[in-house]
């Protein structure tokens, strides 16, 4: 933080309030939205199959990277695209990931054999895949282009996906 000089009372140059704003509201809307999501049954899966250790590191690269790529996006977008185009668009992509979710899920053949890969590695991919274009990662784009504080909306995004990874 850089000090302002106003008069003899020191100021800080960043709105903490905001801040914290945009931190608890990336936190919470992503922590709630990953409980019982896909991306968790899936980590538990791998878990019970590989180990949880490997399993959650690779899995947090993937959440950190593609957190990374969102909240840059929405930086980016801020800049150049009216905040009314995001929310309209970001609402349309919302309602069809909404219809898409009622489609049946495949299942996992019972007994598979165990892989022999590297267990980060399978995870890393794994959850990077099923997390590309999640709905908490079209949030976090939002989010951003709506606080333009990429970095306090990457750390809440980003805890609030390890976090509820490691709880279940």
């Amino acid at each position: 933080m850089i000090p302002k000089n106003t008069g003899g009372r020191a100021t800080c140059a960043y709105n903490v309030p905001v801040m914290l704003k945009a931190f608890g509201t990336a936190f919470g809307l992503t922590f709630i939205a990953e409980l019982g999501d896909k991306t968790q049954i899936a980590i538990l899966t791998l878990s019970a199959r590989y180990g949880w250790l490997p399993v959650f590191l690779g899995a947090t690269l993937a959440f950190v990277i593609l957190d990374g790529l969102a909240v840059t996006v929405g930086a980016v977008l801020a800049k150049f695209v009216p905040a009314d185009v995001i929310r309209g668009v970001s609402a349309a992509i919302f309602i069809v990931f909404g219809l898409l979710s009622f489609r049946p899920m495949k299942e996992e053949a019972e007994g598979a054999p165990k892989s022999s890969r590297n267990p980060f590695l399978t995870a890393f991919f794994y959850i990077a895949l099923m997390e590309l274009g999640d709905k908490t990662h079209l949030a976090l784009l939002v989010l951003t282009s709506r606080f333009k504080m990429p970095l306090w909306i990457f750390l809440g995004g980003t805890l609030a996906l390890v976090l509820s990874s490691f709880i279940g």
